[in-house]
């Protein structure tokens, strides 16, 4: 990644993305365990898929994960400059933000979750951002590099004892908080349809949502060329008032909205799928 960062720094950006074509091929041979999650994938997506189509989709994955790697470098360190956003839906995030409720945004390990949720960085309010780890050296300085260069941002552990009680706090003070919809962290959890299969996704957001009636919205962004992306964004529940009875419905609702438009949009970007293990049968 140093590398990568001086490269950036130094050299045309044509010849920085053909550099990232070394690790680009060791993952798409050498590492395994990613191989049979997206030969996995792909089968669901292709069921008569032979070994040269898997091969040919892996490494376009593969690709597709480097670049927007690289993109969120050139982000992180020149700037925006040169990039190009289609945006569709996602005004409806400030507007959910105006009615002083607060907002709890979903996001998925699809695309480029960064851009995904760059309209934050307009937000004149509190962000919390909740992760399911930084216990890894790495992971925790960029989280900490995080915190420094925005003063609104709060990253949150998932696993901080009395979490749902501030987050909720947090929201009756019109702040954002981000999570995200396709990684199951706790007992909450639904096991929905999903690309031809049944697979677990977390409902921790949504019960906030039903508790504190915050508005959820949903946020995509998927590469459409060089640095050039379509984002997306839908409501998946306005912020009406609930009962408890109704309270369970209401829940399994939204992440059945939300489990619908994630696999729509990855049908149309297959390659920018980035759960690299099996996502099906995970636990």
């Amino acid at each position: 990644m140093r590398f990568i960062a001086l490269c950036i720094r130094l050299l045309p950006r044509w010849l920085v993305y053909g550099i990232s074509w070394i690790p680009v091929w060791w993952y798409a041979v050498v590492r395994r365990d990613g191989a049979a999650a997206s030969d996995g994938f792909q089968r669901r997506i292709d069921p008569r898929s032979g070994p040269l189509r898997r091969f040919a989709f892996r490494l376009g994955q593969a690709r597709a994960f480097s670049h927007v790697i690289l993109d969120n470098m050139y982000l992180g360190l020149l700037g925006a400059e040169g990039f190009r956003l289609k945006q569709y839906g996602t005004e409806l995030f400030t507007r959910a933000l105006r009615r002083g409720r607060g907002l709890i945004l979903i996001s998925a390990h699809v695309g480029n979750w960064h851009l995904a949720v760059n309209f934050l960085s307009n937000v004149e309010t509190t962000v919390h951002l909740v992760i399911d780890d930084a216990r890894q050296a790495e992971v925790k300085r960029q989280m900490d590099r995080a915190k420094t260069m925005s003063a609104h941002l709060v990253i949150r552990q998932a696993k901080q004892e009395g979490l749902i009680f501030e987050l909720r706090q947090a929201l009756q003070r019109g702040e954002v908080v981000v999570l995200a919809g396709d990684r199951v962290i706790g007992e909450r959890r639904s096991r929905l349809a999903f690309f031809g299969g049944r697979a677990w996704f977390p409902t921790t957001a949504y019960y906030l949502a039903a508790i504190a009636r915050a508005p959820v919205c949903t946020a995509f962004s998927f590469r459409t060329g060089v640095q050039r992306y379509n984002c997306y964004g839908y409501m998946l529940f306005d912020g009406r008032e609930s009962t408890r009875s109704d309270r369970n419905q209401l829940i399994d609702a939204m992440a059945r909205r939300f489990a619908d438009h994630l696999e729509t949009h990855v049908h149309c970007y297959p390659r920018q799928w980035f759960n690299f293990y099996d996502f099906w049968s995970a636990e």
